[in-house]
């Protein structure tokens, strides 16, 4: 019998503890509950599970935007490579002798390095134009030694 009773008493006691140990789990979930309901209601009632959706709403569009953006960047660099970007001008006079610095040598190149060279070559009967193209830095026609001289600062200037 005091085998029994023993037995009874233990088990009794730990049923004590675990009685003991639900309610402090109890008391600590309301707790829990208590704070949540707070987190979760904010201004005008709305509640955080609203604000992160519109929050995830309004992620999704800025997303949208920022490829439009990204889109619309990659046409203008695009769109930048073929303009003109590099750009020389000289003024000279390719007759001794006769009159000032009227003639002159204009090249326009794109960031590859292609374009054109305009000459207009003056003297005192006429005024001649010419114009050469440029393919990759490279004359497609002979140059005289002042376009080379022009096409060359065009050349080494970095552009836009």
């Amino acid at each position: 019998m005091d085998n029994l009773l023993l037995l009874s008493a233990g088990g009794f006691a730990l049923g004590l503890i675990a009685l003991i140990f639900v309610i402090v789990s109890f008391v600590r979930q309301l707790g829990i509950e208590r704070r949540l309901r707070a987190f979760m209601s904010g201004k005008d009632g709305e509640d955080l599970e609203k604000v992160l959706v519109a929050h995830g709403e309004d992620m999704k569009k800025i997303t949208a935007n920022l490829d439009d953006l990204l889109k619309a960047s990659e046409y203008l660099h695009r769109a930048l490579q073929n303009s003109l970007r590099k750009v020389a001008f000289e003024r000279y006079n390719p007759f001794p002798g006769v009159g000032g610095n009227q003639s002159f040598t204009l090249v326009m190149l794109d960031a590859f390095n292609s374009g054109i060279v305009i000459s207009s070559m003056h003297n005192r009967d006429s005024n001649r134009v010419y114009a050469k193209s440029i393919k990759n830095g490279s004359p497609l026609q002979n140059l005289s030694e002042e376009e080379q001289r022009v096409l060359k600062n065009a050349i080494l200037m970095k552009g836009a």
